[in-house]
């Protein structure tokens, strides 16, 4: 009977320090988690930052290259009006033969 006391007492205690491990590893693996939450959120914030400024760069480029390619067209066609109105009707009539199908 001192036997199955003494044994009771030793797995009760076991079953004590076993559970007082796991609610610390559980601490600690929410503390990680906190941890890399907060690393994860201060990159992405970072990432976004840098493709919010390389989109708005992107954009100024474009719009850049979209202004001298409009002010080249205009040339063209104030040096060469007739020209330009033949490759329109043209145009036209190649998209109206390709829609009509």
């Amino acid at each position: 009977m001192a036997l199955e006391n003494s044994v009771l007492k030793n797995a009760a205690a076991d079953y004590d320090a076993v559970m007082a491990q796991m609610a610390t590893l559980r601490d600690d693996i929410a503390s990680v988690a906190r941890a890399v939450q907060s690393i994860t959120s201060a990159r992405s914030h970072a990432l976004g930052k840098d493709i919010t400024e390389g989109l708005a760069s992107s954009a100024q480029y474009l719009g850049r290259k979209g202004h001298q390619a409009d002010v080249r067209v205009e040339a063209a066609i104030g040096a060469n009006p007739y020209i330009a109105l033949g490759l329109a009707a043209g145009m036209g009539v190649l998209l109206g033969a390709l829609t009509r199908r």
